[in-house]
């Protein structure tokens, strides 16, 4: 097993046990043990699911970093115009949204294409110029 995997994994299991017991000792705040928790599920995950999908092999080659960096390429355009069309339906009054709710659709908007790229141009087999 990869160093880098069995830290994730460590790390994980130990911010899921600081989550409970901070959830346990801090009865009337649980926001920093769901954290916590959180965290560690999320580190936990990407380490077990690293290993077995790799192993001791090569996690990246010069074609999926390419893939990856054209996907996050294109995902910031989409996130750009996405940000300039919210801009424009809030001038001319056709859509009313709080600085919250823009916030977290560009954030969402901005991860989810950035995702669907990257699957989309894996599945391609290349990113062609």
């Amino acid at each position: 097993m990869k160093l880098r995997n069995v830290y994730r994994i460590v790390i994980g299991v130990l911010m899921l046990i600081s989550g409970i017991m901070s959830i346990l000792l801090t009865a009337e705040n649980p926001i920093v043990g769901t954290i916590l928790l959180c965290a560690g599920l999320a580190f936990l995950i990407t380490g077990i699911t690293r290993h077995r999908r790799y192993g001791d092999e090569p996690e990246s080659d010069e074609r999926s970093s390419k893939i990856g960096a054209h996907g996050i390429t294109y995902a910031w355009l989409t996130g750009l115009f996405f940000m300039f069309g919210l801009f424009w339906l809030d001038y001319f009054n056709i859509l009313r949204l709080s600085e919250q709710n823009a916030l977290a659709l560009s954030i969402l908007v901005l991860a989810l294409s950035a995702f669907i790229y990257q699957i989309y141009l894996f599945r391609k087999g290349d990113v062609d110029r």
